[in-house]
Order: C-alpha cells, then sequence, then structure tokens
C-alpha cells in the first residue's frame, strides 16, 4: 500500500477510553492562574495609587486591559492556537504570565506597569483559549461536557480566591510580594506542564500539515457560535453590573468596611463557580445546553431586577445576588461545553472559545457606560433602581438567543 500523501489529512487521533484526571486539573489549575492575575487588581489599587501615582485614567487603563485585549483579539489567538498547537501556546501563555508579573513586581512607574500587564494580558487570553483544546483531548468522550463545564469555573475560582488571600498581603504593603508569589506559582505550573507534555499530545498542531485556513476557520463561519456569544455578552452585562454594585452598596450605603466588602463579594462569586459544577452535572445527566442557558437568563434577569429593586429587604437583595450567580454560572458552564460539538475538528475548539472569551468581555467592556448611562440618567447622584430597565433588556434578548440556538439543535 502506498504511504499516505503530505498532503492527506491525519486521521484524528483516538480519544482516550478514561478522562486523564490529573492532566484535567493542572489545566484547570493554569485557568485559576489566569483569574488570580485579574483578581490581584482590584484590592491592590489603593496602593498602586499611592507608590506609582497613578491618576484614576490611569488606573482605568491597568484594570481594563484584559477585557480590552480579549475584546479585541481572543477569537483570532484563538485560530493562532490551532495553527501553532494548544500545548505550544498554553506554555507561552504561562511564560507570559511569569514575564508579565516579574516586571509588574518591579515596576515604579505607570509605563512599566502598563507594559507587564499588557505581556500578562496576552498571556491569559493565550492560555484560556488553548487549554480546553487540550481538555478536550484529555477527556473521555461521554465526560467532555462535564470536564469542559468544569473548566468554566475557573475564573471565579480564582477571582474569590484573589479577594480572599491578596488582603492579607496588600494590608502591609506587600502588593510587590503578591505579583512575584503569583509569578513564582505560574513558573511552577509552567514547568509541570513541560514534563507532562506527553499527556498533552493531542490534539496535534496544524503547523505540522499543510495550511488550510478554511477549515481552521470553519467553526467560525457557523451561525450558533456566534449566537452563543452574544447569549454571553449580554449574561456579562448583568454580571459585571452587579459586581460593580455589591461593593459600593455594601460601603457607601450600608457603611461596611472593606475587608467585609471584599468578603461578602468573593462569597457571591464563589456561588458562581457552584454554578459552572452545577451545570456540569446537568449537562452530564443529559441536560440540553440551551435549556441551561434559557433558565440562566430567566433567573439572572429576575435577580438583577430584584438586586436593584431598593425597596425590597436587604436580605431578600443579597439571596438575588446569590441566586444570579448560582444558576447564572450554568450559562458559561453550557457555552464552553458546546465547542466540541460545533467544532469540525480539534484545531477548531480554540477559535471557538476565543469567540465565546470575546463575547464575554465585549459584554464586561460594555457594561460600564450603559450602566454608568442607565444610573446617571434623571441626575448627578446615581439611582441604581434606573438599571432595572436595561437588565430586563437584556434578559429578554438572552433568552432569545438560547431559544434560537435551541431551534438549531443546542
Amino acid at each position: 500500500m502506498a504511504p499516505p500523501s503530505p498532503s492527506t489529512p491525519p486521521r484524528p487521533a483516538p480519544r482516550p477510553r478514561h478522562t486523564d484526571w490529573p492532566g484535567v486539573a493542572l489545566g484547570v489549575t493554569c485557568g485559576i492562574l489566569v483569574a488570580l492575575c485579574v483578581g490581584k487588581m482590584p484590592p491592590a489599587l489603593p496602593l498602586l495609587q499611592r507608590d506609582l501615582g497613578l491618576s484614576l485614567r490611569e488606573v482605568g487603563w491597568v484594570v481594563s486591559l484584559f477585557s480590552t485585549i480579549a475584546t479585541l483579539c481572543a477569537a483570532v489567538m484563538g485560530l493562532a492556537s490551532g495553527r501553532v498547537g494548544a500545548w505550544r501556546f498554553t506554555i507561552a501563555g504561562l511564560c507570559a504570565l511569569v514575564a508579565g508579573g516579574l516586571l509588574g513586581a518591579v515596576s515604579d512607574s505607570y509605563a512599566l506597569l502598563l507594559a507587564s500587564r499588557i505581556i500578562e494580558g496576552t498571556g491569559q487570553i493565550a492560555i484560556v483559549v488553548s487549554v480546553p483544546a487540550l481538555l478536550t483531548a484529555l477527556s473521555a468522550p461521554h465526560q467532555t461536557r462535564l470536564v469542559l463545564a468544569l473548566w468554566s469555573a475557573y475564573m471565579p475560582l480564582g477571582i474569590s480566591a484573589a479577594l480572599l488571600t491578596a488582603p492579607l498581603l496588600l494590608e502591609t504593603g506587600h502588593w510587590r510580594l503578591l505579583w512575584a508569589l503569583i509569578a513564582g506559582v505560574t513558573a511552577v505550573c509552567a514547568v509541570w506542564m513541560g514534563f507532562w507534555r506527553s499527556r498533552y499530545a493531542r490534539p496535534a498542531p496544524a503547523a505540522t500539515r499543510p495550511m488550510d485556513w478554511h477549515k481552521l476557520t470553519g467553526g467560525l463561519r457557523q451561525l450558533v457560535p456566534w449566537v452563543l456569544a452574544l447569549s454571553f455578552t449580554f449574561y456579562a452585562i448583568q454580571f459585571f453590573t452587579v459586581m460593580t454594585f455589591l461593593p459600593t452598596w455594601a460601603i457607601q450605603e450600608r457603611g461596611l468596611s472593606l475587608r467585609t466588602a471584599s468578603l461578602l463579594t468573593a462569597v457571591v462569586i464563589f456561588f458562581n463557580a457552584g454554578g459552572s459544577v452545577l451545570g456540569a452535572s446537568l449537562l452530564q445527566r443529559g441536560l440540553r445546553g440551551s435549556s441551561l442557558i434559557m433558565t440562566a437568563h430567566i433567573v439572572v434577569g429576575l435577580s438583577a431586577c430584584a438586586i436593584f429593586s431598593d425597596w425590597l429587604p436587604d436580605a431578600v437583595r443579597f439571596g438575588a445576588c446569590l441566586s444570579l450567580n448560582l444558576i447564572g454560572g450554568t450559562l458559561p458552564a453550557a457555552t464552553l461545553s458546546a465547542s466540541p460539538r460545533l467544532a469540525k475538528s480539534p484545531d477548531q475548539i480554540a477559535s471557538l472559545q476565543g469567540l465565546f472569551l470575546q463575547g464575554s468581555n465585549l459584554g464586561q467592556f460594555a457594561a460600564a457606560p450603559l450602566v454608568t448611562w442607565a444610573v446617571t440618567a434623571s441626575g448627578a447622584v446615581p439611582d441604581w433602581s434606573h438599571a432595572l430597565p436595561l437588565m430586563a433588556l437584556c434578559a429578554a434578548i438572552g433568552l432569545g438567543l438560547g431559544v434560537f440556538a435551541r431551534s438549531r439543535g443546542l
């Protein structure tokens, strides 16, 4: 029999019969490190302003760089990951986190700090778009949705961990030590990932085969992924609006300390991670992803309306925060776990993850101006009850997108 020609696409590597859970755990750890880099900034901002003399505008750029980079180029970086290889892209992302973290730890000016955040942000995107492809290859076919739904908990787990642990170092002014510690743990993770390279042999990088952009971009030329990304956008608008409101309300209107407000916020975000686990369990039991998406938009919309109804008791409003995060957390699980089903080949998974990430960060990017416009429309003093129509509109549009996705078989 003649050997296959170089242009003949290789057969997909066989999927394992059993999920490689240690490999999955290391991949999720990479995601949690990304979230730690995101979550370390808010509690450290007062110290950064004091030590580096940052203006409010400069603080805004430092905080928003991750979402800005993700909004602009996450899908493109996903395509690059599919071409270069998910394992290589993940290693490169971890190295960028280490380099950016160490540069940030020695920064003595706004320019250096901004450069460190650009490097970190690029590494964060590289990791987030690449790891799901590795996890898919490590999972048994009947557990792929479970694994990717569990992966979706990386952001709330990392941010809540940062909010709970960062103040221990920041109280003594050691923000540079916090940066260095996270960089050190990331370096250990990168070395570990390197030692386990044989575990992550699949999927093979497309660079070992002739260039076929038509195939590589096949996942992005479908309608359903864009619908799911847009659904993620409207969920993210509501989620980040509530996460902005909660500490402001706790400190300014209820007179709570910064530490107490941070603790409440961390608890609420941790419930979001619980929602991802709940979504993973329901998907594994056979529930359709579109059912989770539609339910999440309904509950998130009702909860958001309750949160911004100032006539309700505080206990009810805080309970609504918990329900928004718990049930809302099932939406990222359903969305991110859909990529293997929508991808026509393994090297399309990263681009789909990039698209979903882009949708989520577009919502985060749009939330601030939209909510500011809504709550200040009647005067200079913010009235958070005026966010109700915006929350209801986002929930209604998200529900409609979920119904459309269901009609397309999701």
